[in-house]
């Protein structure tokens, strides 16, 4: 387990843009940890790792918090326009964002418990694969942020398709582990609520992402989304003309 990343220290030469997008991206990897170590002390039952977790949400606080005291600051002494001023928005949302992400981390590492292993390995094996893909969608929306990527930005929601596709795999193969009964009966429902938070993980990527693309391009959901490929799930595809 990592030390827990705190906010970067400004210096006088850092153009301020920069570094508050490097704040957001230290923060980025701060919340990730915490769904990683979240989703996997939910697997194993450790309590030690768990708490790790929940030792994290102070810090995880203090970013937040100087983050938003950062562009507060940012705002009042630059007064800026046009893209400056949507990518000091953006950073905003994208903190909010990143700390919905940490808490779900929280809330996985909460959902740890002793009960019986259900005969049948696949939930396990999809939440493992569900929270690699979550994750990987976090950083790349960060990353694109970062680095003023919209394409990489964009590419995220195709990603989108794969967790949610994921999560329905999982919801399926849990009703059915259901219906049989047994004695892992309450790990099966905290799959469930697991399978759930995974899920949010990546929506809440998908925000990252808009944002990016808003502070970027200017562009907004309704202007490039409909343009993008998404593979055909069970879910309800954006409006907009079928690629």
């Amino acid at each position: 387990m990592n030390a827990t990343p705190e906010p970067p220290k400004a210096h006088a030469t850092d153009d301020p843009i920069d570094a508050v997008k490097r704040h957001v991206a230290a923060m980025g990897e701060l919340a990730v940890g915490m769904v990683a170590d979240g989703a996997r002390a939910l697997l194993t039952g450790d309590p030690a790792l768990a708490q790790s977790v929940a030792d994290r949400d102070s810090p995880l606080d203090r970013f937040d918090i100087a983050i938003e005291t950062e562009t507060m600051r940012l705002i009042a002494t630059l007064q800026p326009e046009g893209a400056v001023l949507r990518t000091i928005g953006a950073v905003l949302k994208i903190a909010n964002c990143v700390d919905r992400v940490g808490r779900l981390g929280y809330d996985l590492a909460k959902n740890r418990t002793s009960a019986p292993e259900p005969p049948d390995p696949a939930p396990a094996e999809l939440l493992r694969t569900m929270d690699e893909r979550a994750r990987a969608m976090v950083q790349q929306a960060i990353r694109a942020f970062v680095s003023n990527d919209a394409a990489l930005a964009k590419q995220v929601f195709a990603l989108d398709d794969d967790v949610d596709e994921l999560h329905e795999q999982l919801q399926n193969r849990v009703f059915a582990l259901l219906r049989q009964g047994g004695s892992s009966t309450e790990r099966l429902a905290r799959y469930l609520l697991a399978g759930r938070h995974l899920e949010r993980v990546g929506d809440n990527a998908c925000k990252i992402a808009e944002k990016a693309i808003y502070a970027i391009t200017g562009e907004r959901r309704p202007e490039y989304f409909p343009a993008l490929a998404h593979r055909a799930t069970s879910g309800v595809r954006p409006p907009g003309p079928s690629h």
